[in-house]
């Protein structure tokens, strides 16, 4: 309860100081329901010159798409803001402060920074995902089930991966180009992996998870997973974070302080 309530706290005084600027997040809300409305858009018309991407449908492919931008959003909300900070704690010997807290220090550079009220771009994109599942005919419990289990499943990819490249900037000075890595979702996991060539397959599969992040909630909220593909996803995950989590124990064992 007590992690609960802190991070209560902290989505108070993010929206605190939000609401400071609320023309400026009013703003940003209509630009996130116009880029989803741009790129459905898109896709609409790009099937209108074809019948399937890499043996998908135009319905299947809006669940695809539904996906990305719920995971662009929950980047947006939460990983993003809270993440991104890392860089700057340590390069201005602020990450002393976090290490004195009664709380551990990845969990407090986890959920600090909670941007809530991007809240509606999320919306939009579970609500793409539910008018593909409904168009897919898919809109059964156990559909919906695989879609949380997968969904969860790439999202903790993500933040590990996020976690790991800004771990890296205890060891070098700036790795925000490195950083931008985590996007790489939002553009080649808008397409089905299998629309792809053999070797960006393997790459976008195994050395880049954009297939386990993207494509694997889509098969499993449209009842077409395999279990290779979701066994798979979760031993990815489950590893990944694992391994990220190892990567920021080290970093911190072999942190010099600011003040030494």
């Amino acid at each position: 309860m007590k992690y609960f309530k802190l991070i209560a706290l902290f989505i108070r005084a993010t929206v605190q100081v939000q609401l400071e600027y609320r023309s400026g997040t009013f703003g940003r809300a209509f630009a996130n329901v116009l880029s989803s409305a741009t790129t459905l858009l898109l896709l609409w018309a790009m099937f209108q010159q074809v019948s399937s991407i890499g043996g998908w449908s135009f319905d299947q492919v809006l669940v695809l798409i539904g996906i990305v931008t719920t995971i662009d959003y929950v980047v947006e909300i939460w990983l993003y803001p809270s993440l991104s900070k890392i860089t700057t704690y340590v390069q201005r010997g602020e990450f002393d402060v976090l290490l004195v807290k009664p709380v551990p220090s990845q969990f407090l550079v986890t959920f600090r920074y909670l941007q809530v009220l991007d809240v509606l771009g999320l919306l939009v994109g579970l609500g793409i995902i539910g008018t593909g599942m409904y168009r897919t005919g898919s809109l059964e419990f156990i559909n919906f089930a695989l879609l949380a289990v997968f969904l969860v499943a790439g999202l903790v990819i993500i933040y590990s991966l996020y976690l790991a490249l800004s771990t890296l900037a205890f060891w070098f000075t700036r790795i925000e180009e490195v950083a931008s890595m985590i996007w790489l979702h939002s553009t080649a996991g808008s397409f089905p992996v299998a629309a792809y060539p053999p070797w960006a397959r393997l790459l976008f599969t195994f050395v880049l998870p954009v297939a386990f992040v993207t494509n694997v909630p889509a098969e499993a909220a449209t009842g077409r997973l395999s279990w290779e593909w979701g066994l798979g996803g979760l031993a990815f995950a489950t590893l990944a974070l694992c391994g990220a989590t190892w990567l920021w124990s080290l970093a911190i064992r072999n942190y010099s302080s600011a003040s030494s």
